[in-house]
């Protein structure tokens, strides 16, 4: 098979993230290369990221890896753990030994989820982490995510040039509700007239961002120099409970939509540890990367259901017309 040359490998390329990503590099100039196990429009190869062979041919020379190859949404978690835990921790070793042959850079998508509750506290990269991270098979998500971080910084160690960004809470038009994300769940149930389901009493306080902030801030993190070696959180503009979230669906929608309030395992198909309060500090961001938020929590929700809309094939501005 022939390869397309490329300066840049995506992993994970037909995901929400990877192809916001991709659309971005291709807009600046950036040869890229595509991976995953499933098609998408930016998926030139059809590859396993735990299979170390496929990625010998793939991984530029001089190039850049973002590596965004995960199981993604409780739901899928909590059905594939094994293959969870695996994506993260095997597909990062991979990546790094082909890295380290290629003299490639390493950028690693890590997960807000590895601070655990969240203590109440902002968080900065350098926040405590938490021994561990609940019961299996819900852990298997930011266990693996940990294990790939220390992957990256053992490579950083040995002389290659390894990045992290720990994401909190990406959402935004285009995401799969049905893989048990919030914001997009409960715009579907809006729209449909089904109650909001909110896991007891609502009261857990998370930062949603823009799938577009959280592209671009990761593509400042991969094409910057000078900073191998470091975590950055990437975040959202708007902090806010879920319940106060499911409130502000129904009132922005202005749809007569009610609130469920439902547990876990009612939500997502088997237990999930709570966590309380998870909203970071992004200084790192703004100093190293002059990068911030810039799409409010309300315009995400309004494009969110703009985007279901669409699918379901109902005008928006006639839409629009009769509220």
């Amino acid at each position: 098979m022939s390869i397309p040359l490329h300066d840049v490998l995506v992993t994970g390329a037909s995901g929400f993230v990877g192809t916001r990503l991709i659309q971005l590099l291709k807009a600046s100039g950036y040869r890229t290369l595509g991976l995953d196990l499933v098609p998408g429009p930016f998926t030139d190869v059809l590859a396993d990221v735990r299979d170390p062979k496929s990625l010998e041919h793939y991984v530029p020379q001089d190039g850049i890896v973002f590596h965004l190859a995960s199981v993604v949404g409780i739901v899928e978690v909590l059905k594939r753990p094994e293959e969870c835990y695996n994506c993260s921790v095997e597909g990062t070793r991979n990546l790094c030994q082909s890295a380290e042959k290629q003299r490639a850079r390493i950028v690693f998508t890590s997960s807000s989820e590895v601070y655990g509750d969240g203590g109440g506290e902002l968080l900065s990269e350098n926040s405590p982490l938490p021994p561990n991270h609940g019961p299996w098979p819900r852990a298997s998500y930011p266990e693996g995510k940990l294990r790939a971080e220390e992957l990256v910084q053992t490579f950083h160690a040995r002389g290659g040039d390894g990045r992290i960004a720990r994401f909190f809470n990406v959402t935004g038009p285009g995401q799969d509700w049905t893989k048990g994300p919030v914001l997009p769940t409960f715009i579907h149930h809006a729209l449909k007239g089904i109650p909001l389901p909110v896991i007891g009493e609502g009261g857990d306080v998370r930062c949603l961002q823009h799938v577009d902030d959280a592209a671009r801030g990761l593509m400042k993190l991969g094409l910057t120099e000078g900073l191998s070696g470091r975590i950055i959180n990437l975040g959202g503009m708007d902090s806010v409970s879920v319940e106060q979230l499911a409130h502000r669906v129904l009132s922005l929608l202005n749809t007569p939509g009610t609130i469920k309030k439902v547990s876990a395992t009612e939500r997502y198909g088997g237990p999930s540890r709570p966590c309380t309060h998870r909203i970071p500090t992004l200084d790192l961001a703004r100093d190293l990367l002059k990068h911030e938020p810039k799409i409010p929590l309300d315009k995400i929700i309004l494009e969110t259901a703009a985007a279901f809309r669409k699918e379901d094939g109902v005008d928006e501005k006639e839409h629009c017309a009769e509220a």
